[in-house]
């Protein structure tokens, strides 16, 4: 009774915190040594089938545990690892499983930075109060369970093996003290034979939230905690072969093969072993042996506890060779003292090699198209199925992904298996990143072993694979002397495959084999291709960062892959997105991102970047990858000619069917098969499609696509799917034109309200107010909300990608809440009968940005409304989103057909897997599920549109002219902005319709470059056209011709306006005298103009110069390009004045001078920060001003916001002036530097 209440009272005391847990020199204790993925098999059977899972000496413990969680470390129930502590009334929980998505505790998102205080190599020091980590110091979860050993196994070694537990755990079997690991993604395996017993045996794991270890795993993703892998019990004869190394290298010619197999056979007896015989024999996958592959060694009598090596080598007649395109395995049989035991190895038969700057397998260049990937669920967390592993390679394979970086740790070893089997080139990479601490414990010598002993588990583990054709030292630790040690241990222990590591960058430095950057820009990577002095192939380990809606100009670097051998391709930054399930409210659903689970800190919506949803159905990013990344390129040579080129390195062409479709505005008009194909890799072909003369009707466009489909089943795919498509025109027709249809129109236009037009079974209303359409009616049924007619549209709800650059920018300006100065609204009839409404508005945002927009609305007897607008945007050459117009439409207008690109959404920069034609939709199904609501469902090269419901009215819009860019949603953007998630957004009230003449394209800026130039939109004027139609009238008809469109007012960066119409522009002051417009003018104030064209009269404002024109700006330092002084003043936020950062930087204070030319009474200055980030951001700061530039007076003292937009900085005194110095102390990053996108100084 007395031990009982001691030990009763020994759980009412804090436990203490293991010292293990905060010792950066503790990689394990009593582990195993690291090996390749094996284990002993009953019979030549099983060691064909090389199933692990169903080997007769394997035991799987996953399954229900019984479960303790505490929040800390001194709550733990220390003393439960002995078997009479009582564990019947814990919870059970499933292994394998992370215990945060099974609700015990919390978890984290983060990019890169640490959720607990980071204090190294402790893990238990004291976080900030608002941390989540404050409560939930470091949570230990104690896991319990009984297993029983076979009778079978009894006088066998037994181990078990975890394959992965986060992040670190303690192992106790029967109450005795076993071992301790940290470092969670390689397999830690413990002899455990000395502490079994007959019949039930107890197992206890305590395992920690964070160790010294922890550092090490600072990776981009959710951070989970526990036992997320398998759990297996096997066991091995005392004399084993605990390792095998299985190469397969190939002569010069690349045909015949030597098959070499490196056995370390260790004795686990008590006394030595008797010689022994090691046999290898080689099999097909049918299970018939190789002729002549067979080949045996002796094994020596081993001591007691040592261990011998053992080398076996055999010619291989020209074997059936593993690539990616052609996954061939053999299986590699040891056999060691004639069947005392039996292991079994898939064998690629490939060779990978580096030839000047060129990557190659079996002799031929290849190029690495992939994505990297996490180990992720959305429902599971961590733990990942085979059957998810399954799906990730269907949907990998179907995207014509060859490669995949396993980022940045070691897989579960199912997924190299499976990679061998299915084809696919791995870059293995170690489970290494400290990007919270990077550049400092890279190189810091008391990690040096743990760095080079995760790189020696990850070669340890994985190298048999023949999927694994480079080694990577880690990610985003910095290039210090640790990483510099783990290459040249991975290189000692295998020099059959090339080394990579980003952080070592590029050039003589660079001891890796391989070139790696990323995020570099387009015109980076060509410099890096044509570079005379490098000499190693470039590969981009990340690019393309797909967050939210993003991933433009995937099609831009593959072009640059295709065409530099010295660029060998890259890898998606990243394959899924990576949200999490919350279900813990059951009213509030929500796939997670950071602060999703109240946890702090967080990295917000940075988790969910994919190429995939978390579930892996396809997002619009999806079609423009497989195309980008396709192995069959076609060429429109005109006259049905077409160049099909094979961009495969080891496939024919003969593998697959063509075809070729001709589609119209109607759908498919004409098809036919392409006669067979047989062309080797490399190789290129002009083939005749002798197409059809086609018929077609006035205005409808023609266009060719070619496919390249399957001719017989595949594990991902079936026979006649495509896995190659272009897209050429044949005709791309404009609008017809006709005569103005018969009919009478009646128009109101006396109201001080508006303007209304009336047709046959059509009303069309004006707002004078608002100086656009208010109303539109057919049949007496209205198709408009109130107020809901075509109205400028400057803006987007955010991606979460426009946020470091763009979107404040338009914050800035107020482009959410632009108000309208209606400057004229008038009616005329035309000569055709029509009433044309000239209309002429003013919007004024902040900041000084305004936009004219001048349109014309010429109303036909039919119902058609075709509408010109000129639009000229004045102030700060903001980026813009887009240059279009909005109508708010009745919900039941839900009924969506349009000839245009799609089906999925597309932009500028990422629309080349979307090809133009006839589509049918919902405007629901518009709508692009991102758990983050934001603007998307966007369609280029738009021809028409046609938006119906249920039984009611129809109405069309028709590009006239140029093509132009739509989305059909069902929310506004207002509705999208500020939502945190999908369930919160609002009941839809209107069918939202956007036209545009171009649009933002989507870039990668979150990590990465922005959208290229071409695809940018900044404030230049524009014109854009469009025709509406009521009712059922068709969808192609012409319509008549416009004589003039409204003038078009641009100002050059020297303040002078110009004019442009279609005909002659006059010009008058109040609308009576008008005199003929000669070039561009400039005026001292603003002011209002009449301004006519033949078809157009209305009014504009004419802004005078900007206030800098002609000021200076010079700098104590600065970036030269990038971060030149001069770009404060160029009324552009987009580019940045950047103190000096390379080759070294400049300490603060930096200086910024602006010169105003002459003496200028200013009370205050204007600063508007970086758009992309807060590198640099001014904090404290000190204002001077100058009449000479050599004595200063000080103006203003303090600190600037972290934000990004103009923030006003009042002067002490309102001062006359010729110099202002803005002299920086501090940044917001606390890198020293100083950064400022514009300034601006006034009275």
């Amino acid at each position: 009774m007395l031990s009982l209440l001691l030990v009763s009272l020994s759980h009412l005391s804090a436990a203490a915190v293991p010292p293990e847990i905060e010792d950066e020199q503790c990689l394990g204790i009593n582990k195993a040594p690291y090996h390749s993925t094996l284990v002993p098999y009953g019979t030549l059977q099983e060691a064909l089938r090389a199933d692990r899972a169903k080997s007769s000496y394997a035991r799987s413990l996953n399954g229900p545990w019984k479960f303790n969680w505490v929040k800390r470390p001194e709550l733990r129930p220390a003393e439960f690892y002995r078997p009479t502590y009582d564990v019947s009334k814990w919870k059970t929980i499933s292994v394998p499983s992370n215990w945060q998505v099974l609700g015990y505790g919390t978890p984290y998102y983060r990019n890169n930075g640490y959720t607990f205080q980071k204090d190294w190599p402790r893990v238990m020091s004291e976080p900030p109060k608002d941390w989540t980590a404050y409560d939930e110091r470091n949570p230990v979860g104690s896991y319990r369970r009984n297993f029983k050993v076979p009778a079978s196994w009894d006088g066998r070694e037994v181990f078990l093996k975890f394959d992965g537990v986060d992040a670190g755990f303690f192992l106790w079997v029967n109450g005795q003290k076993v071992g301790y690991s940290q470092n969670s993604r390689n397999a830690a395996e413990f002899d455990v034979t000395k502490f079994l017993k007959p019949g039930a045996n107890d197992v206890a794991v305590e395992v920690y939230r964070y160790t010294a270890g922890t550092y090490f795993e600072d990776q981009d993703m959710w951070r989970l905690s526990g036992i997320f892998r398998n759990v297996t019990l096997w066991s091995a004869p005392k004399l084993h072969i605990r390792d095998t190394f299985v190469t397969s290298d190939l002569d010069s010619a690349y045909k015949n093969a030597t098959l070499k197999v490196t056995a370390k056979v260790h004795n686990y007896g008590d006394k030595p072993s008797a010689p022994s015989v090691l046999k290898t024999t080689l099999f097909d996958l049918a299970g018939a042996s190789v002729r002549g592959v067979r080949v045996s060694g002796a094994v020596p009598s081993i001591p007691a506890g040592g261990e011998a090596t053992v080398t076996l080598s055999s010619a291989v007649a020209d074997p059936q060779k593993w690539t990616a395109e052609t996954p061939n395995l053999y299986t590699a049989v040891l056999n060691l003292g004639d069947g005392k035991e039996i292991l079994s190895h898939r064998v690629g038969f490939r060779k990978v090699e580096i030839k000047g700057r060129v990557f190659m397998i079996n002799g031929k260049p290849v190029k690495l198209k992939g994505a990297n990937r996490h180990e992720m669920n959305p429902n599971t967390g961590h733990y990942v199925t085979e059957a998810d592993m399954v799906q990730d390679l269907v949907m990998l394979k179907r995207a014509n992904c060859n490669h995949v970086r396993t980022c940045h740790y070691s897989d579960d070893p199912r997924w190299y298996e499976l990679c061998d089997e299915w084809g696919i080139y791995l870059v293995a990479e170690a489970n290494l990143e400290c990007h919270g601490y990077y550049g400092v414990i890279d190189h810091e010598p008391r990690f040096e072993r743990m760095v080079v002993d995760r790189n020696v588990a990850n070669v340890e583990n994985f190298k048999n694979h023949a999927s694994v054709v480079i080694w990577s030292m880690g990610n985003e630790c910095g290039g210090g002397s640790n990483l510099r040690s783990a290459e040249r241990v991975v290189r000692s222990m295998d020099s059959s495959r090339p080394t990579h590591y980003e952080a070592f960058g590029e050039g003589a430095g660079n001891p890796a084999s391989i070139d790696s950057h990323m995020y570099t820009d387009p015109d980076g990577l060509e410099r890096i291709a044509n570079s005379k002095t490098l000499t190693k192939p470039m590969y981009l380990c990340e690019y393309a960062h797909a967050m939210n809606n993003s991933m433009g100009a995937i099609g831009e670097y593959n072009d640059l892959f295709d065409k530099y051998p010295a660029l060998m391709g890259g890898a998606i930054w990243e394959w899924e997105d990576q949200g999490l399930w919350n279900r813990r409210d059951p009213k509030h659903p929500i796939l997670a991102y950071g602060g999703g689970f109240g946890e702090k800190p967080n990295d917000g919506y940075f988790i969910h970047k994919g190429v995939v949803f978390s579930d892996r159905s396809p997002k619009p990013h999806f079609p423009e990858v497989k195309r980008a990344y396709q192995w069959i390129g076609f060429a429109d040579l005109g006259g049905g000619k077409v160049k099909v080129k094979n961009k495969f390195a080891f496939t024919n062409l003969s593998k697959y069917g063509f075809k070729w479709t001709i589609v119209s505005d109607a759908g498919t008009v004409a098809s036919s098969v392409i006669p067979a194909l047989s062309l080797e890799p490399g190789a290129e072909k002009v083939v005749n499609l002798a197409l059809p003369k086609i018929e077609r009707r006035s205005g409808e466009s023609l266009y060719l696509n070619i496919a390249a489909v399957l001719k017989a089943d595949e594990k991902w795919a079936r026979k006649g799917d495509e896995i190659a498509n272009a897209q050429f025109p044949l005709v791309v027709s404009e609008l017809g034109t006709a005569k103005a249809p018969a009919g009478d129109l009646s128009v109101d236009s006396a109201s001080l309200d508006g303007i209304k037009i009336s047709g046959s079974g059509f009303a069309i209303s004006f707002d004078r107010r608002t100086g656009a359409i208010s109303g539109m009616s057919t049949n007496g049924r209205s198709l408009l909300l109130p107020g809901g007619g075509p109205k400028l549209h400057l803006w987007r709800a955010q991606h979460r990608i426009d946020d470091g650059w763009a979107a404040a920018g338009w914050y800035a300006a107020g482009l959410q809440d632009l108000k309208a100065e209606v400057l004229n609204l008038d009616a005329k009839k035309g000569a055709g009968g029509e009433v044309v409404v000239s209309s002429s508005i003013r919007y004024l945002g902040k900041n000084g940005f305004s936009v004219l927009h001048l349109a014309t609305y010429a109303v036909y007897a039919d119902g058609t409304v075709a509408v010109d607008n000129a639009v000229s945007p004045a102030g700060k050459n903001i980026a813009l989103a887009r240059i279009g117009v909005r109508m708010l439409l009745d919900p039941s207008l839900n009924s969506l057909t349009y000839f245009a690109r799609g089906p999925m959404e597309n932009y500028a920069d990422r629309k080349r897997g979307s090809d133009i034609g006839r589509y049918v939709s919902t405007v629901n199904q518009q709508f692009t599920p991102y758990e983050k609501p934001q603007e998307c469902g966007n369609h280029e090269d738009m021809k028409w549109l046609s938006l119906a419901g249920q039984g009611g009215p129809r109405l069309s819009a028709i590009a006239n002219g140029e093509p132009l860019q739509f989305s059909a949603l069902p929310y506004r953007d207002e509705d999208m902005e500020d939502v945190p998630y999908r369930v919160d957004l609002p009941k839809s009230r209107s069918t939202v319709l956007i036209l545009s003449a171009k649009t933002l394209g989507v870039g990668s800026a979150a990590c990465g470059p922005r959208p290229l130039p071409q695809y940018r939109l900044d404030c230049t004027p524009r014109r854009f056209s469009y025709v509406l139609r009521l009712g059922g009238n068709s969808e192609l008809s012409s319509i008549p011709k416009r004589s003039m469109r409204p003038v078009l007012v641009s100002r050059a960066p020297d303040g002078r306006t110009s004019l442009a119409g279609d005909g002659p522009v006059e010009t008058s002051t109040d609308g009576n005298v008008w005199t003929s417009y000669h070039g561009a003018f400039t005026v001292i104030e603003p002011t209002k103009l009449w301004v006519r064209t033949p078809g157009f009269t209305g009014q504009i404002v004419v802004d005078p110069p900007p206030a800098n024109q002609g000021w200076k700006a010079t700098a104590s330092d600065f970036e030269p390009g990038e971060g030149d002084s001069a770009h404060v003043l160029d009324n552009d936020p987009t580019t940045i004045w950047h103190s000096r950062y390379t080759p070294r930087s400049e300490p603060p204070p930096h200086r910024l001078t602006v010169d105003l030319l002459k003496p200028t009474k200013v009370g205050r200055v204007t600063l508007t920060p970086r758009q992309d980030g807060s590198n640099g951001r001014i904090r404290a700061y000190v204002i001077e001003t100058s009449d000479d530039g050599s004595v200063w007076e000080a103006a203003a003292r303090g600190e600037l916001r972290n934000r990004g937009e103009a923030q006003t900085v009042p002067f002490t005194s309102p001062r006359t002036t010729r110099y202002i110095r803005l002299t920086v102390l501090s940044d917001w990053s606390n890198a020293g530097w100083a950064s400022l996108a514009e300034f601006d100084a006034r009275e």
